[in-house]
C-alpha cells in the first residue's frame, strides 16, 4: 500500500513537472513569436519615420511653412506604413526643434501580443524617434554639389511574365516613378547645391547609343571598343536556326546550318559588355590593351578580349570566314534584348530629359551587374572626361577632400538596384554568379577606395529562391559604403521609401539620429 501511494505521488510530480515544462515551452516560444513580430513592427516604422522627417523638412526647406511640412511628414507615413503588421494604438508627431533647424518625428504604438498573454503580458510598446537636420552651411551640415550615377535594372524579370520586353508592369513602374521622385528631389533649379544625374540602364548588355537613325554612327561605340563602325568581309551566316525561352534565363538559340557569305557594310552593334584584363575592374579609360568589349563579350574581328592582340583565325577572308556578334546589316535597330530606348545618359541636370528616358524604358534580358556597376563608375569618373565632355564631364576625385563651407565640395554618389542575382557575364546568360557577383564587388570596393559613396537597392528579393536570395543581398551589402547604405525592398511602397530615403539624405538636409 505504502509502494502505490509513493507511485501514485511519483506520477503526480511527473505530472506537476510535464505541466511545469509546458508553461516554460510555450512561454519561451510567444516571446520569440511576438519578439519577431516586435521587432519586424519597430523596423518598418522606424523605416517609414526616418523617411517621413525627411519628407516634412524637404518641405520646410522648400516652403517654410511649419503646419504644411509637419502635414506632409503624417501623410508620408500614414502611406508608407500599410504594409506593418496591425497594432492596436499608435500615435504620430512630428514638430520643429532646434530653433527650427531640425524636425522630429516620434512614434508610440503598441502591438497586441499572442502567447505572452500566458504570462500576462497583454502588450507590447513600441516607441522610437527620428530627427532630420537643415543644412545651414558649416560642419558636418554643409552643403556638397552633387554628381548621382542611377544604376537601374531593366531586365525581363522586371515584367509581369518575367520575360519581356515590356514598358510597364508592377515592377517596372515601381521603378520609374522611384527614380523620377528621386531625381525631383536632388535636382533643383534654384539653391547652392549644384546636382547632376546619370542614368545607367542595364540588363544583358549596356546600351552606348540608340541607332544609326538621324545620322547617328555610333562614334561613341567605336571610340570604346576600337572597331570600326562599319566592317566588310566572309562571313558565316546562319541560314537556319531556331530559338526558344528568353528573359534571364533559358534563352536557347541553335543553328542548325551555317553558309560563308560576303557581306557588306555591316554596322557595329551599339552595345558594350564587361571589360577584360587588368583593367576590368578600374575606370582607365578605354584605350590600347584596356578597350572595352563589343556585343559578344569580345572585340573580333581585332581581338578576342580587351588588347590589342589579334585573332588568329576566323579572319573575314573567303577561306576563314568571320563568326563574331559585333556587326550585322542595320545592327542600330537591333541590339539583342536591350532596345533603343534604354540607352546610357551622362551626367546632366535636365530633368525633363532624365524623365523622358525613364519614361521610355522597356525591361528585357539577363542581369549583368558588374557590368551596370562598372558604367555607373564611367559615368562619375574623371578619367573619362575626354568621353563626357562639357556639362556632362564629371568632377575631379580632388573636389571629394575639399572642403566647402564645412563639407566636402563633391559628392559621387552610385545607386546601384536590382531585383536579382547576377547572372551575365560578357553578354553571356547563365554564367556564374558567384563569378559575375564577386566582379561586381570588386569594382565597387575599388570606387570606394576613391571616394565614391553607394547605396544598393534590392527589390523583392525575398521571391528569389534561397540561395540566389542570400547571394544576392550578400552581393549588395557588400557593395554598399555601409549596412545603412543597403535598402531591401520587399515591395513597391518599400522601393519607394528607399529611393526616396536616399534622396533626402542627398538633399540639404539629413538624418541626424
Amino acid at each position: 500500500m505504502r509502494l502505490r501511494s509513493l507511485f501514485l505521488d511519483e506520477r503526480g510530480n511527473i505530472s506537476t513537472a510535464f505541466a511545469l515544462s509546458l508553461f516554460v515551452l510555450f512561454s519561451t516560444a510567444g516571446a520569440a513569436i511576438d519578439f519577431n513580430r516586435w521587432t519586424s513592427i519597430k523596423s518598418k516604422t522606424q523605416m517609414a519615420l526616418d523617411a517621413a522627417v525627411l519628407a516634412a523638412a524637404h518641405e520646410q526647406l522648400v516652403s517654410g511653412d511649419a503646419s504644411k511640412a509637419i502635414s506632409v511628414g503624417q501623410n508620408y507615413f500614414a502611406e508608407h506604413i500599410t504594409k506593418r503588421l496591425p497594432v492596436t494604438s499608435s500615435k504620430v508627431t512630428f514638430q520643429l526643434a532646434n530653433d527650427n533647424t531640425a524636425m522630429v518625428g516620434s512614434a508610440s504604438l503598441s502591438i497586441e501580443t499572442q502567447l505572452l498573454g500566458l504570462v500576462n503580458i497583454e502588450s507590447l510598446m513600441v516607441e522610437t524617434t527620428s530627427q532630420a537636420a537643415f543644412s545651414m552651411g558649416g560642419g558636418s551640415a554643409g552643403v556638397s554639389d552633387l554628381e548621382i550615377a542611377l544604376m537601374l535594372d531593366v531586365t525581363g524579370s522586371m515584367c509581369s511574365d518575367g520575360i519581356g520586353p515590356c514598358t510597364s508592369s508592377s515592377k517596372l513602374t515601381a521603378l520609374k516613378d522611384a527614380a523620377k521622385n528621386l531625381i525631383n528631389i536632388v535636382v533643383k533649379e534654384t539653391g547652392s547645391q549644384k546636382t547632376k544625374v546619370a542614368l545607367v540602364p542595364f540588363s544583358t548588355r549596356v546600351r552606348v547609343s540608340e541607332s544609326t537613325q538621324n545620322g547617328n554612327d555610333h562614334n561613341l561605340t567605336s571610340e570604346l571598343t576600337n572597331l570600326n563602325k562599319k566592317w566588310s568581309g566572309w562571313f558565316n551566316v546562319c541560314t537556319n536556326g531556331t530559338s526558344s525561352g528568353g528573359g534571364e534565363v533559358n534563352n536557347v538559340w541553335v543553328c542548325h546550318n551555317y553558309a560563308p557569305q560576303e557581306v557588306q557594310n555591316w554596322e557595329l552593334f551599339p552595345c558594350v559588355t564587361d571589360r577584360t584584363g587588368p583593367q576590368e575592374f578600374t575606370d582607365m579609360v578605354p584605350g590600347p590593351d584596356a578597350w572595352l568589349n563589343a556585343h559578344d563579350g569580345s572585340r573580333w574581328p581585332l581581338s578576342r578580349d580587351s588588347t590589342n592582340n589579334p585573332p588568329t583565325n576566323n579572319l573575314g577572308t573567303s577561306g576563314d570566314p568571320a563568326d563574331h556578334w559585333n556587326f550585322r546589316e542595320n545592327a542600330g535597330t537591333d541590339c539583342a534584348d536591350v532596345p533603343p530606348e534604354n540607352v546610357i545618359v551622362p551626367l546632366t541636370d535636365d530633368k525633363d530629359e532624365l524623365f523622358e528616358r525613364i519614361d521610355g524604358l522597356k525591361a528585357e534580358g539577363a542581369t549583368s551587374g558588374a557590368l551596370g556597376t562598372a558604367w555607373s563608375w564611367y559615368m562619375l569618373s574623371p578619367e573619362w572626361s575626354s568621353l563626357w565632355k562639357g556639362a556632362s564631364a564629371p568632377g575631379s576625385y580632388s573636389d571629394l577632400t575639399a572642403t566647402s563651407g564645412g563639407a566636402p565640395k563633391l559628392r559621387k554618389i552610385a545607386v546601384l538596384m536590382t531585383d536579382g542575382v547576377y547572372n551575365t557575364y560578357r553578354g553571356w546568360k547563365d554564367e556564374d554568379p558567384e563569378m559575375v557577383s564577386d566582379n561586381a564587388v570588386e569594382i565597387c570596393n575599388n570606387m570606394k577606395a576613391k571616394g565614391i559613396e553607394i547605396f544598393t537597392v534590392g527589390f523583392e528579393l525575398d521571391s528569389l529562391p534561397a540561395v540566389d536570395r542570400t547571394r544576392a543581398i550578400k552581393t549588395l551589402k557588400d557593395c554598399g559604403t555601409d549596412i545603412d547604405h543597403f535598402f531591401n525592398s520587399i515591395d513597391a511602397s518599400e522601393l519607394q521609401i528607399a529611393f526616396n530615403s536616399i534622396a533626402m539624405s542627398l538633399a540639404p538636409l539629413y538624418l541626424a539620429k
